[in-house]
């Protein structure tokens, strides 16, 4: 199906700068949901998911967890999967640690299945 049949993906850090990296990131995470997607044709009802997780200057995610959902189990599992799937992720840009000044972003993924 089309993009409009999958939903879409929403992304909330506070104060981004790092439009570059963020942008290559969402890019991964959404390529990855929409292949997952439609390697599971299942029953999907309407709904979103959000997970929150750390994103470390390695590109390693951890402490992941669903905050809500209004889907299915198998939905939310398919959302966690995404954002694992193609990690690790790039490694941060020198001027992107040196603005965070740690190792650590805490990121707030939305999926919403139309």
């Amino acid at each position: 199906g089309g993009v409009s049949s999958k939903g879409s993906v929403s992304f909330d850090v506070k104060a981004s700068p790092f439009g570059d990296y963020d942008r290559e990131f969402i890019s991964a995470v959404e390529q990855s949901w929409h292949l997952l997607l439609d390697n599971h044709q299942g029953t999907r009802r309407p709904g979103k998911v959000v997970v929150d997780f750390v994103l470390n200057s390695d590109g390693r995610i951890t402490a992941m967890k669903i905050a809500e959902t209004d889907v299915g189990e198998i939905q939310s599992m398919l959302c966690q999967s995404a954002i694992h799937n193609p990690a690790p992720y790039r490694r941060w840009p020198p001027q992107m640690r040196q603005m965070i000044a740690g190792n650590t972003r805490e990121i707030r993924f939305t999926f919403y299945y139309n």
